[in-house]
């Protein structure tokens, strides 16, 4: 008799996993917003627009820092960007997380990072950001001198925050503090570091929401902030973790989720374990629904995971990779519940 639960791996197929030859690899197929991201990215939250500016967990997270939060809405408001109405890509990524002590307005916008791609009118995301804020200077990135635009200036119990956004002529934009444009600045791109990179080419470049998390820099600092996550056992030589999520047009069919990690062969050699663990407690979320096996694709550097999950198990796993709230409103095609 089948088993009717969504997922599972037999340790058989956890073993049995699929093997290519690493020699003669094309250059990586990364999505766009990892080939420009800031190399520093502890992690990062990456979505469309009328998602991730609409999705009421991610506006709870962004609500976190509020002058990140007045700096958005005053971005959009003057841009005339609809969430709603637009195509493009909102991305968010932390550069560092605040040490004890760090409760100052400068530390926490030390940290947060916002970049917009993908607009499906680029040069009127451009003229719409000229005409809306007064430029002030310019900052090299990528090679390239992109002008900066005051968004906001605040002082607050005596601490100055300037918030710029930097954008080439190609519509992307960058919203953050003088000082952490000028890490992005100063910096080589995640896309270019061999284990992001590895990781990052396994999940679907289209895919609606997508995320990323250096585990090592995260489990040294946030172990305190880690309760019910699994991601303080993962085995060390794990250097870098993708995600991501596609619903289904229809709300009643399960959700695509796709995990891939990258890092030293014996640190891959021992995960396997770590990804029966959890499938296992998306398994133990009971459902009608029957589904396919999970496929499990390994190379020498880096393992994936693709599977479908109904958003109670989706949950569940979001959860386990400490990421919540993460998985809410994914019922609707795509669009925010």
């Amino acid at each position: 008799m089948r088993r009717p639960a969504a997922i599972l791996i037999p340790a058989a197929a956890a073993l049995a996993c699929l093997s290519f030859a690493s020699s003669c690899r094309p250059k990586y197929h990364v999505p766009a917003w990892v080939a420009a991201a800031p190399a520093d990215s502890l992690a990062s939250i990456s979505g469309e627009a009328g998602w991730m500016l609409s999705h009421k967990e991610l506006q709870s997270f962004i609500s976190r820092d509020p002058v990140v939060e007045r700096a958005l809405d005053l971005f959009l408001q003057k841009a005339h960007i609809s969430p709603r109405l637009e195509t493009g890509r909102v991305t968010f990524h932390i550069l560092g997380m605040p040490q004890k002590g760090d409760g100052t307005l400068q530390k926490g916008l030390e940290h947060v990072l916002i970049q917009l791609n993908q607009f499906k009118d680029p040069a009127a995301l451009v003229g719409a950001l000229a005409e809306s804020f007064p430029q002030e200077g310019s900052l090299r990135i990528q090679g390239r001198d992109w002008p900066l635009y005051v968004i906001l200036d605040l002082e607050t119990g005596g601490t100055k925050a300037h918030i710029r956004a930097a954008s080439d002529e190609k519509g992307q934009v960058w919203i953050g503090s003088l000082e952490t444009l000028a890490r992005l600045a100063a910096g080589a791109s995640l896309g270019t570091l061999p284990d992001a990179a590895l990781a990052a080419e396994w999940i679907s470049p289209r895919a609606p929401f997508q995320g990323y998390l250096q585990p090592e820099a995260l489990l040294g600092g946030l172990t305190r902030n880690l309760e019910g996550s699994i991601l303080k056992d993962l085995p060390q030589g794990v250097h870098a973790l993708f995600w991501s999520l596609t619903p289904a047009q229809d709300p009643d069919q399960p959700i695509r989720f796709e995990l891939a990690l990258a890092g030293t062969p014996d640190g891959i050699n021992r995960v396997s374990p770590w990804l029966q663990r959890l499938v296992a407690a998306a398994n133990a979320v009971q459902t009608p629904q029957g589904g396919t096996p999970p496929e499990l694709m390994q190379e020498e550097r880096r393992v994936s995971l693709r599977c479908r999950l109904t958003p109670q198990q989706l949950r569940l796993v979001m959860e386990k990779l400490g990421q919540p709230g993460l998985a809410f409103g994914l019922g609707r095609g795509g669009g925010p519940a």
